[in-house]
């Protein structure tokens, strides 16, 4: 993680960017083929181009069109990856949404199967709290979601992850001081999914996901007011 910039000099950084690179192996046959990852920096940048890092994000784009076209076995597209295989029940065997996705969906009943997952955001100490990671999410959904029919998350306080259980998570639990947050779960997960609710995501019944509809209007980001997470 990047050292900490002076925050003197970071209040000249007036900029949020999402700073990306994608890379895809031509002629791939397995059904990874399918999916896009996309991983980038959180950058604050000032007139001259300078940045600083303040964060980290990750989003998988699954043409699933694609691959009903070419008639792949449908689980495969989503099993390749430990990241996307529990999204596949979000699906019928039709590929359309599941009745408890549609509900929430406010664009209706559609079939639109593309999806995107937004795997990943971390604001990383020092920048906190002052809506970065709200505005950069709002873009993430209008930017990669260019053709999706849905944009799903599965929210999870990053101070429960099983990898901060190893020697290197601690390091990285101690980095992103994680240890300010709070220590009880149940609290964490309500406070982490309002604070999603202000980019428009709404929580799919009986199950752990969050979606949002890429076919209606985002909220205006100054409509989405700052929300300190549980601390």
């Amino acid at each position: 993680m990047p050292r900490k910039p002076d925050p003197a000099s970071s209040s000249e950084y007036d900029m949020l960017v999402l700073e990306y690179s994608h890379s895809t192996l031509v002629d791939e046959q397995e059904p990874n083929r399918y999916q896009r990852c996309i991983d980038g920096e959180v950058q604050l940048r000032d007139d001259s181009e300078d940045h600083i890092v303040i964060g980290r994000f990750s989003v998988i784009i699954i043409d699933v069109e694609a691959a009903v076209n070419e008639e792949e076995r449908m689980f495969d597209v989503f099993d390749c990856s430990s990241h996307t295989v529990d999204y596949f029940s979000l699906y019928d065997d039709n590929m359309s949404f599941i009745p408890a996705v549609t509900k929430v969906l406010k664009g209706g009943e559609r079939w639109a199967p593309n999806m995107l997952v937004l795997d990943r955001l971390e604001i990383f100490p020092g920048h906190r709290g002052n809506r970065h990671g709200l505005h950069a999410l709002r873009w993430m959904q209008f930017h990669f979601g260019t053709g999706c029919g849905i944009v799903a998350m599965k929210p999870f306080p990053l101070q429960f992850e099983y990898r901060m259980k190893s020697e290197a998570g601690q390091r990285e639990f101690a980095q992103l001081e994680l240890g300010n947050f709070t220590d009880k779960r149940d609290a964490a997960l309500r406070k982490l999914r309002s604070y999603y609710r202000q980019a428009g995501f709404a929580s799919v019944p009986g199950t752990e996901f969050m979606v949002s509809d890429p076919q209606v209007k985002l909220p205006r980001l100054r409509s989405i007011r700052s929300l300190q997470i549980a601390r």
